[in-house]
This record gives C-alpha cells, structure tokens and sequence, in this order.
C-alpha cells in the first residue's frame, strides 16, 4: 500500500519550477524581474526558450520565445517606418471596450491576450545604422500569451503582459539606438481604461 502511494504521489506531483533570468530568451529583460512570465506560463520541465535578432541597413526585428508543452508567451520588437495611424490600423482586432492603455512610449494597450506599444525612435545620435533612410521610425512591440497562459483575463494577466512589453521597449532601444529618456520599470506599469 505505500509504495502505491509514493508511485501516486510521482505521477501527480506539481513539477512547476522557478525560473532564473539566465534561462529565458534573453536575460537582459528579465533580470528585472521573472515572475510576470512566470505566472503567464508556469514553467516546468519543458519550458524552452528561443531568441533572434535579424538586422539590416534600415530594419531589426527581434523575438523572444519562451514556452512549455501547455502555454507560451512571443514578445516581438521591430523597427518600421510609418505613422502612428498606420500602427493603429494594424491592430484592427483590438476590442476597444476591452483595452487597457499604459504610460510607456508614444501609445500603449493591452487587450485580451496580447500588448502592443508604438514609440517612436529619437536615435541618440544622427545617422543611427538601423534608421538610416527611415521618414518616420517607430518601435512596434508585441506581446501575445498563448494557450494556458490565456485562458482567462485577469488585471494580473494585462499587467504582467504590459510589463512584458515595456521590458521588451528597453530591450529593443538599446539594439537600435532608439534611446530617449526611458529607464524600464521595475514593476508593472499602471493601466487605465
């Protein structure tokens, strides 16, 4: 009868582990701060982590990966050129009753599973390689939890998918050079209808 429950006990015990900055996609914007990826995704044995950066003359876009078998969360940074009315029109499936705005860069939502920002880029000095032949260069940031991670909407949830963003902000200035006077929060930033 015991060793029946020992074996029990394996097969439903809770493997949910914490993780540690140095384990995910890129540890600069998690060494803040893990836990708003982990309560998104509750990592365990199978958590897995992927990060890229593809660059060329006038445009970086980097990913960041992070996932288990049962949830993940992909945060994007790219720099585009265009109007904030054009990044608008791209986020044609924002429910606009169900957003949530946050003070971080020009304009910030977070909705339903997903957190955007658009910032426009100030490069710290002129002829930055990543804007050259830009008009109108701007940060597009993206964050969307997919799976378990997702299943309900929760205050938590949007703010821990906001602070996911604005950390994924702070990444991306400093690769493109689009640097202004922005220090990345050590908490979730506050959101307002």
């Amino acid at each position: 009868m015991g060793a029946g429950l020992g074996v029990w006990a394996t097969v439903f015990k809770d493997d949910t582990r914490e993780l540690r900055a140095s384990e995910t996609c890129n540890e600069g914007i998690f060494s803040a701060n893990v836990e708003p990826l982990e309560r998104l995704i509750s990592p365990d044995s199978s958590f897995t982590s992927d990060w890229s950066r593809e660059a060329s003359d006038s445009s970086l876009l980097l990913t960041c990966v992070n996932s288990t078998d049962h949830a993940s969360v992909k945060m994007t940074a790219e720099l585009k050129d265009g109007s904030i009315d054009e990044w608008r029109s791209q986020l044609k499936a924002v429910d606009k009753a169900d957003a949530s705005h946050f003070d971080v860069g020009t304009e910030a939502v977070v909705w339903g599973r997903h957190a955007a920002m658009y910032v426009e880029c100030k490069p710290q000095s002129a002829g930055s390689s990543h804007t050259a032949g830009l008009d109108s260069p701007y940060l597009s940031i993206l964050v969307r939890a997919s799976g378990s991670a997702a299943e309900e909407k929760t205050d938590k949830q949007q703010q821990d998918l906001a602070q996911l963003a604005s950390r994924m902000f702070f990444e991306a200035q400093l690769q493109t050079g689009c640097q202004e006077d922005f220090v990345a929060p050590s908490g979730p930033p506050r959101l307002t209808k």
